[in-house]
C-alpha cells in the first residue's frame, strides 16, 4: 500500500508511517541532516532538515514530521535556505577544529601537503609524487625556488621550527626525475581541439600539462630560445640548474605538448593567424619580464646602471659582465635583488652592497635568501635610498639619502621617509636596479584587444577568461610580478576553464569549500594545545659551504637523503581533519555558505583524547548530534552520555574519563561509523579490529544487524 504526495511540484508515492525525510530520500530528493542515522530513531538535534509543508506554519523538521496522503512538500526555497544556514552557523560557531591543514589553505595551488608528507614518512614516494602533481606539475622547480607560503603557517613553528615542506617536495620529485620513465598521468582520448599558449613560463607550462591530460592538442609559443620564462631567465642556476629545469619541462612535453621557440606573439604570430591555424582557445601567459629603472635623475646617461632582470637574463645567455674585483650595488629588497647580489659575488666582485629603503624586517625577500646573501658576503645598507646617479668614465656615483620609518602604507609596512641633510655619495663600478618588474604588453592591438588595467591583463578571477571570447590569461601578466606557485595555480585554473570552453560546457567558478582552522596564525593557538607533542629536531638541508660556492654557479642546496626526508616528513603534526572529505558539516557549510563568525561568543576548546587503542576523540568537532550516544546505547555498551548544560555540554564516557579507560567499550566502531563531523575517527597508526557498517549501507534497514554483530565481538 502506498500514499500519494507532492514533492517540489512533482507527484510521488510514499509508504505509510514514513517520516517526510525518509519519504523524500526514498524518492531521490535529498534533504540535509547531521543528526539522522537510518539505524536510529529520529532525534532532531541538528535542526537543518527543515522543509515547508502546505497548510503548516513555519519550516518543520522533516525527520519528525509524518507523511500523509496528499501532502505537498517543498524542500528548497529561500525561507528554507535561510533557516538551514542559521542552524549551520550556530553549529559551526562552536566547532573548533581544522578542516584542511593551514599549510594547504595557504598554498596558492592548494596542494595536499599533509597527504604527501604522510606518504613520504611511510616511504610511499610515488604516491606522494602523484598527489603533488594533481595540483602542481612543477615540483622539481617548486622544491627549489618556491617562496614557501605554506611553511609560514606550519604549526611546528611553535616548537623547533617549520617542516621543510618544499625540500620534501623536491625529494620525491628528484626521485621521479631520475627514473628511466618518470610518472605520467593517464591521458584521455583526443578531443580534436587545439589550444595555443603564449609563454613557456610556470603558468603556460602548467596549463599545457592539464590540457594535454584532457586530450587536447597543445602548442606553446615561446619568445625566447628555451623554456621556463623567469624560471630560467630570472633565477640563477645555483638555485635552479638549467638541466634540472629542462628535465621537468621534458616530462610535460612527454604528454604531447609542443613548444615552438623564438616566436614573438603579435609579430610572428597573431590571434588571427592562430585561429586560422585551427586553434580553439588561446592562453596569454606572457609573464613579467620587463624590469623597472631606478627612476632617479641622471639614470638615462649612465651605462653602468643595469636593470636586474636584464642582467640575470644576460647571464643565462652566457653574456657575463666583467665584475671581477669591482664594486657593485643592487637596489631593492625582493628575491630578484638577492639573486642579483649573490650572482655578483659569484662573478668575483670585490665588494657587493644591497641598498634598501626599509629595514631587513620589512624586506619582501624570502628569509632564507636574505640569510644566504649575508652568509656569502653581501653588505646590507638598510634605511637608504637612491636619489640620483651620474657616471664619469667607468665609475658610477650613486647619490643616496638615509631614511626613517613612518606610518604603515597600503602594504602594511611602515613608510620610509628621507632624513633631511643625510645625503651622501657612493662610488661604484656598477649599479643594478632590482626594485620591481612589469609586463611587456606590446602585443595589445586591434588583433588582440584584451582589456588591461595598470599594465596587467584583465581576466576573470574564477575562469581566467578575458573580455575576448576564447582568449584566457594567467600568471604574472594578470597578477603582476609575483611567485611561481601563484602562476602555477593560475595556469591550472585557466586550463580548467579552457577545457570546458573547448568542450562547449558551461564554465563555472570553482566552489570554494568551507575551511575552518583553529587559528589563522599559529601564534594564536592556545599554549597547551600541543602539550602531548614530542619536540623533534628539524632536519637541515645539506648545502655547499661558503668556500665551496666561491666563483661558481653550482647548486647550493644538495638535497635530503632518504633517512632525512622520512624524519622530516614525520614531524608533520597532521593538522587537517582525517574526515575532511566525508564531513557532512563541512559539505553543508559549503553548500549554504555558512559563516563561522555569524554568532559571536566565547569558544570552548578541549584537548584531543587519544587514549583509545583504535579511536581518536576530538570534542572540539562534536556538534552534540547524539548519534554516537544513541548507537552505543542501542548496541548495549552505553559508553557515551551528555554531561553539562548549555554551551558547556559535552559528550563523555562516565565521569568524563578518557575513552581508552572505559571497560565497557568493545571497539565495535559503531560510534566512528555514525559520527558526521570527524569528532570520532580511527587512529591512523592502527585499524579497528572489524569494520562497522556505515550509515549509508544499503543492507541496513535498522540497527539490529550491526548490534548483533557488535555483541558477537
Amino acid at each position: 500500500m502506498s500514499i500519494n504526495v507532492t514533492i517540489n511540484g512533482k507527484k510521488y508515492e510514499a509508504k505509510p508511517n514514513q517520516t517526510v525525510l525518509d519519504a523524500c530520500r526514498d524518492n531521490g530528493v535529498d534533504i540535509p541532516t547531521l543528526c539522522h542515522d537510518p539505524r536510529l530513531n529520529p532525534f532532531g538535534s541538528c535542526m537543518i532538515c527543515r522543509v515547508e509543508i502546505e497548510g503548516e506554519r513555519g519550516v518543520p523538521l522533516s525527520c519528525g514530521a509524518q507523511i500523509k496522503d496528499g501532502m505537498v512538500i517543498t524542500t528548497e526555497s529561500e525561507t528554507i535556505k535561510k533557516a538551514r544556514k542559521t542552524c549551520l552557523e550556530l553549529l559551526v560557531s562552536q566547532h573548533y577544529g581544522d578542516c584542511t591543514a593551514p599549510c594547504v589553505i595557504e598554498c596558492p595551488a592548494h596542494t595536499d601537503i599533509q597527504g604527501y608528507l604522510n606518504h613520504i614518512a611511510k616511504g610511499r614516494y610515488e604516491e606522494a609524487l602523484k598527489l603533488i602533481k594533481e595540483t602542481n606539475p612543477l615540483p622539481v622547480v617548486c622544491g627549489r625556488i618556491c617562496t614557501r607560503p605554506c611553511e609560514t603557517k606550519c604549526r611546528r613553528n611553535i616548537f623547533e621550527g617549520k617542516v621543510g615542506i618544499a625540500y620534501l617536495k623536491r625529494f620525491v620529485a628528484d626521485i621521479d626525475l631520475n627514473k628511466a620513465n618518470p610518472y605520467l598521468p593517464e591521458k584521455k582520448p583526443a578531443t580534436g581541439k587545439k589550444a595555443a599558449i603564449i609563454g613557456a613560463g610556470p603558468a603556460g607550462l602548467t596549463a599545457a600539462w592539464y590540457l594535454a591530460q584532457e586530450g587536447h592538442a597543445v602548442t606553446i609559443y615561446e619568445r625566447q630560445e628555451h623554456p621556463g620564462g623567469m624560471l630560467r631567465y630570472g633565477i640563477p642556476s645555483y638555485r635552479l640548474p638549467r638541466e634540472t629545469l629542462d628535465a621537468e619541462v621534458d616530462i610535460i612535453k612527454s604528454l604531447g605538448v609542443e613548444i615552438i621557440y623564438n616566436t614573438d606573439f603579435g609579430k610572428d604570430i597573431t590571434v588571427k593567424s592562430l585561429k586560422a591555424a585551427g586553434f580553439n582557445s588561446i592562453l596569454l601567459a606572457v609573464g613579467s619580464q620587463k624590469g623597472w629603472p631606478l627612476g632617479v635623475d641622471g639614470e638615462e646617461n649612465c651605462p653602468g646602471v643595469l636593470i636586474g632582470v636584464d642582467y640575470l637574463g644576460a647571464l643565462t645567455r652566457g653574456q657575463q659582465p666583467d665584475f671581477k674585483g669591482k664594486k657593485i650595488a643592487a637596489v631593492g629588497g625582493g628575491n630578484t635583488a638577492m639573486d642579483c647580489v649573490r650572482t655578483a659575488i659569484r662573478l668575483g666582485a670585490e665588494n657587493v652592497k644591497l641598498i634598501y629603503r626599509r629595514t631587513i624586517a620589512e624586506m619582501p625577500a624570502d628569509e632564507m635568501e636574505i640569510h644566504e646573501s649575508q652568509l656569502e658576503g653581501v653588505e646590507f645598507n638598510i634605511l637608504t635610498n637612491p636619489i640620483g646617479v651620474s657616471q664619469k668614465g667607468d665609475k658610477v656615483t650613486l647619490k643616496l639619502t638615509k631614511m626613517e620609518l613612518g606610518e604603515p602604507d597600503a602594504s602594511g609596512r611602515r613608510s620610509p621617509r628621507p632624513i633631511a641633510g643625510s645625503e651622501y655619495d657612493l662610488e661604484l663600478d656598477y649599479v643594478i636596479s632590482a626594485i620591481g618588474q612589469t609586463q611587456d604588453l606590446s602585443f595589445i592591438s586591434d588583433d588582440c584587444n584584451v582589456e588591461t588595467k595598470r599594465d596587467c591583463l584583465v581576466a576573470d578571477k574564477s575562469t581566467a577568461m578575458t573580455n575576448i571570447d576564447g582568449i584566457f590569461a594567467a600568471g604574472d601578466a594578470v597578477s603582476g610580478p609575483y611567485t611561481a606557485i601563484l602562476a602555477i595555480a593560475g595556469g591550472k585554473r585557466a586550463a580548467y576553464a579552457m577545457d570546458k570552453y573547448m568542450k562547449g560546457e558551461k564554465i563555472e567558478a570553482e566552489i570554494v569549500a568551507y575551511d575552518h582552522v583553529k587559528a589563522k596564525d599559529y601564534k594564536e593557538i592556545p599554549a597547551d594545545t600541543f602539550d602531548n607533542i614530542e619536540q623533534v629536531e628539524k632536519v637541515s638541508m645539506p648545502m655547499l659551504t661558503k668556500v665551496q660556492r666561491h666563483l661558481n654557479f653550482d647548486e647550493v642546496e644538495l638535497g635530503m637523503t632518504e633517512e632525512q626526508a622520512k624524519m622530516e616528513a614525520a614531524r608533520c603534526l597532521e593538522c587537517g581533519c582525517a574526515d575532511v572529505n566525508d564531513c557532512k558539516l563541512r559539505q553543508y557549510a559549503t553548500d549554504y555558505k555558512a559563516d563561522q563568525f555569524a554568532f559571536s561568543g566565547e569558544q570552548t576548546t578541549h584537548k584531543i583524547d587519544e587514549s583509545h587503542q583504535y579511536i581518536v576523540r576530538d570534542r572540539n568537532k562534536c556538534i552534540l548530534c547524539a548519534r554516537c550516544v544513541r548507537i552505543c546505547i542501542e548496541s548495549g555498551s552505553g559508553v557515551f552520555g551528555f554531561i553539562g548544560r548549555g554551551f558547556d555540554t559535552t559528550v563523555e564516557p562516565p565521569f568524563s574519563m578518557p575513552l581508552g579507560e572505559d571497560k565497557n567499550c568493545n571497539s565495535c566502531g559503531l560510534c566512528v561509523s555514525t559520527c558526521p563531523t570527524g569528532a570520532l575517527t580511527p587512529r591512523k597508526d592502527t585499524a579497528l579490529p572489524t569494520t562497522a557498517y556505515s550509515d549509508n549501507d544499503d543492507r541496513i534497514t535498522g540497527i539490529t544487524d550491526a548490534v548483533e554483530q557488535a555483541k558477537k565481538r
